[in-house]
């Protein structure tokens, strides 16, 4: 996959995410949402350990179902 595929399938997978957590509300004190949002600032710098983290780990946990939302 080259590096802008990944940057496009990381964004989806992150915005995804987000989106589940953010369901019941913002909270500062939600430490899994407040880690996602950090791991999508790298993102958008191009941290490319992160990016394979968020298609690696965070894509499965998704297609599986194990986001609380």
């Amino acid at each position: 996959m080259n590096d802008n595929t990944k940057i496009e399938v990381a964004r989806e997978i992150m915005n995804a995410m987000i989106a589940k957590h953010c369901k019941n509300g913002y909270s500062k004190e939600n430490k899994a949402l407040m880690k996602l949002l950090d791991d999508e600032n790298e993102m958008n710098k191009f941290n490319f350990k992160v990016i394979d983290k968020i298609i690696n780990v965070y894509g499965p946990m998704l297609k599986r179902g194990e986001v609380n939302g």
